[in-house]
């Protein structure tokens, strides 16, 4: 199931949360801004935003439980179990976990999930990462020049353990 491509912050909002500081015009943000939603989605394991229609395909020698990849699920829309049209309105399913009451060896669902809009600590926390990218590409973290040091809390756009904390409502495995 191959993770949407769409950016959670745009180069327009760099800009105005930096105050002008990082403008959309800088060399290299959009790339940026990619590669912080892609960690923010590799890490949470699922798209996140926006809603879009996904396919989850499973087979094996044993049935298992079908358990869909996501959360924030809408609609189940089309349903397959070792080769059985299922009617989707006849599946229970936790929205929040992706838990279902179906079964089976060779699985197939089309079902429908992600927030509508991008959450907005979703939206912060990516501009952050891009920023921090942005202002050390090259990792640095501390700097000295004379009897002057600067020292940088984020280098290179990597997840911190304060971001990993902010992200753990949206993470796949994670129970309220």
């Amino acid at each position: 199931m191959p993770l949407s491509t769409t950016s959670f912050a745009t180069k327009d909002q760099m800009g105005e949360r930096s105050q002008g500081a990082v403008p959309a015009s800088t060399p290299f943000l959009e790339d940026e801004l990619a590669a912080a939603t892609r960690t923010i989605r590799n890490y949470c394991r699922w798209h996140i935003a926006t809603a879009e229609q996904l396919t989850f395909r499973r087979s094996g020698p044993f049935a298992e439980a079908v358990w869909l990849p996501a959360m924030q699920i809408t609609t189940l829309d089309e349903i397959t179990i070792d080769g059985v049209t299922v009617d989707p309105a006849s599946v229970e399913f936790d929205f929040d976990t992706g838990w279902t009451s179906l079964c089976g060896r060779i699985r197939q669902v089309k079902f429908t999930a992600g927030f509508e809009e991008v959450p907005e600590d979703i939206v912060t926390l990516t501009l952050e990462l891009a920023a921090g990218a942005l202002g050390s590409p090259l990792g640095i973290s501390r700097e000295q020049a004379g009897g002057v040091s600067v020292s940088y809390t984020r280098t290179s756009g990597a997840l911190q353990p304060a971001d990993v904390d902010r992200l753990a409502a949206y993470r796949l495995g994670w129970l309220p």
